[in-house]
C-alpha cells in the first residue's frame, strides 16, 4: 500500500449530501489505513451527521471501550468541525446501536452504584470514563435521592465518585 496521505480527505462540502458524503469517505479512508474490514454509511439530521460503522472488524473498533471508535469520532470531528464555516453541528459515530446499549450498561451501573452507596454510606469511585460517558451516569443520577455525584482526575483518568449526601 502506497503512502497517499498527503491528499485532503476532506473534498468540498457545498450541501448537507456532500457533507455527509465527505465524512463517509474521511472515515473510510481512515479505517482502511488502518486495515480494518468495515462498512461506513451516515445520515444528516437537523445538523449532527451520524454515522454507522459496521463489517467482521468490529470487534477490534470497540474494543477497550469503543476506543476506536471514539478516536475516530474525535478526528472526524476536528476535520470538518474546524475553522470549515459548515453547518455540521456535530458528527456521531456509532456501531450498530453500540452507542445505545453503552448507555443502557451506564445507567444500569449508575443504579447499581448508587444502591450500593446508599446501603453502605460510603463513597464508590467507578473506572475512568469520557466525558460523554461521564455525563450519562451524572445525568442517571441527577434525582437520585441520598447521593451525589462528582468528577475527578485529569485526562484520561478522570472519573466519577458517588457520594452518600
Amino acid at each position: 500500500m502506497t503512502n497517499q496521505l498527503r491528499e485532503d480527505p476532506r473534498p468540498e462540502m457545498r450541501d448537507s449530501r456532500n457533507s455527509t458524503q465527505a465524512v463517509v469517505e474521511f472515515c473510510r479512508k481512515v479505517l482502511e489505513r488502518i486495515g480494518l474490514d468495515l462498512e461506513v454509511t451516515a445520515v444528516m439530521q437537523d445538523e449532527t451527521i451520524t454515522v454507522n460503522v459496521s463489517g467482521p472488524d468490529r470487534p477490534v473498533l470497540l474494543a477497550t471501550t469503543a476506543a476506536l471508535l471514539n478516536s475516530l469520532e474525535y478526528l472526524a470531528n476536528k476535520a470538518f468541525r474546524t475553522g470549515t464555516g459548515e453547518e455540521i453541528g456535530s458528527i456521531v459515530l456509532d456501531s450498530d446501536d453500540y452507542r445505545r446499549h453503552r448507555e443502557a450498561e451506564l445507567v444500569l451501573l449508575a443504579q447499581m452504584a448508587s444502591k450500593k452507596v446508599l446501603d453502605q454510606r460510603r463513597p464508590l469511585s467507578l473506572q475512568p470514563m469520557t466525558p460523554k460517558e461521564r455525563r450519562i451516569i451524572h445525568l442517571a443520577l441527577a434525582g437520585t435521592e441520598g447521593v451525589r455525584t462528582e468528577s475527578a482526575g485529569e485526562g484520561e483518568n478522570r472519573s466519577i465518585t458517588i457520594f452518600p449526601s
